[in-house]
């Protein structure tokens, strides 16, 4: 049986959809995210935004913003924290891991954050991994070890998220899902 020919860095370039990313080779497309999925989003980057900003450690970037893991790899993480070192690999898109990457559950693509992403992104050693799951209203915090995630926390209303990587960084859960 002939194996599908995997696309490549170059192949998604040339693609001219939006909402699409590259993984093990393949294009997968989401539909567009929901008004919810949007209004978490932007409390998301509303919140984290100014302290990263004010503690000067990097930057917030959202999607869609390409990030190159390898040549069969490229994802738009929902959110994305680049420390200032990494930065200097995120000109015109993010070549490696992000510091930090956050996506926000949804129907369309709940697995997919869940196994596959997840596994991607301990694949490529992004050292953090927030889920979002607005259903449960909770933000679960995984960090990147060599033997597999290690759970941070798993933040629900009435908390505030915190961060290893994000030093001094707050996020109050109750008005991300406000």
């Amino acid at each position: 049986m002939l194996r599908p020919i995997r696309k490549t860095v170059a192949d998604y370039m040339a693609y001219d959809e939006e909402r699409v990313e590259l993984i093990d080779g393949e294009f997968l497309v989401s539909p567009a995210p929901t008004l919810r999925h949007q209004r978490i989003l932007l409390m998301l980057g509303l919140i984290l935004a100014p302290q990263v900003k004010r503690l000067g450690i990097g930057e917030i970037v959202l999607s869609p913003f390409d990030t190159v893991l390898s040549v069969h790899n490229v994802v738009q993480p929902d959110l994305l924290f680049v420390s200032t070192e990494t930065l200097k690999r995120a000109d015109p898109r993010l070549e490696g891991p992000p510091d930090v990457a956050i996506e926000i559950l949804s129907k369309a693509h709940r697995k997919r954050d869940l196994v596959t992403k997840k596994k991607l992104y301990h694949e490529f050693r992004v050292p953090e991994y927030w889920i979002v799951d607005p259903e449960a209203e909770t933000i679960t915090i995984l960090v990147w070890r060599a033997e597999g995630w290690k759970l941070h926390g798993v933040f629900g209303r009435g908390e505030a998220a915190t961060s290893e990587v994000m030093k001094g960084v707050v996020a109050p859960v109750t008005e991300i899902f406000e």
